[in-house]
């Protein structure tokens, strides 16, 4: 696997995404620029040399990424058939800006250098970012991958364990997902080391203790919600 980016969203979920490599992108542009020459010749034989396909031509070429980006969740039908697109670091939706942004500086990152700059940049920076990216706040990704746990696999990794006493009886109110997004947040946290999932641990253990109404966060806010994920465990099976 190549390089990964870890986001965390508006929701406190920490996702990860890998990186799309250089070879994917340029995979991608390769796709979208025959794409292009499809929709000329189409458009070439219908209208010939009027005015409208002059015009029509014109946005072909100049506004074809802009246009599919914004309009498709970040991705071109190029990025579409390679399985790439295009999202915001920070979690955010991508919107017109971000697009823009990125589409403004193509000229600079493909057109004038050759795709040069874009993939020194790429190959350079540590979220594989060209300049339109870093102008932009977004990253070219590949798909998402993750663990998602249901109860009935946190159940069987509790089935060794002894009885516990149970603290907090009121957990059997609260909603499965909660738990879910608790069990996949620490095991995630476990396995990758980054001020993301500490933030994310202890947005849920402010979140869980607000649900549990506790007055204060526990000191220790990862082995709280261990013992939450556990004592919910022994309440509902």
């Amino acid at each position: 696997m190549g390089k990964t980016i870890e986001i965390q969203t508006a929701q406190q979920v920490v996702l990860s995404y890998e990186l799309a490599s250089v070879g994917n992108r340029m995979l991608a542009s390769v796709t979208d620029i025959f794409i292009q020459f499809l929709l000329l010749l189409i458009l070439g034989t219908s209208l010939g040399g009027s005015q409208l396909f002059g015009w029509l031509a014109f946005i072909v070429v100049t506004c074809y990424h802009f246009l599919f980006e914004t309009f498709m969740n970040g991705r071109s039908p190029g990025k579409l058939i390679t399985g790439i697109r295009v999202m915001r670091t920070d979690g955010a939706t991508l919107g017109f800006t971000e697009c823009f942004l990125r589409w403004i500086m193509r000229p600079l990152d493909i057109g004038f250098s050759a795709g040069a700059l874009a993939i020194f940049l790429a190959v350079g920076s540590e979220k594989s970012q060209r300049l339109g990216d870093l102008m932009a706040g977004t990253a070219v990704v590949k798909g998402k991958y993750g663990l998602h746990y249901r109860l009935s696999d946190l159940q069987k990794l509790h089935e060794s364990r002894k009885e516990i006493e149970i603290q907090w009886p009121q957990l059997r109110h609260i909603e499965e997902k909660h738990i879910l997004l608790i069990k996949n947040t620490l095991h995630a946290a476990e396995n990758y080391t980054s001020q993301v999932y500490e933030r994310a641990i202890f947005a849920c253990a402010e979140k869980m203790a607000a649900l549990l109404e506790l007055q204060e966060i526990p000191a220790n806010p990862r082995a709280f919600l261990h013992r939450v994920v556990d004592e919910y465990i022994v309440i509902t099976r």
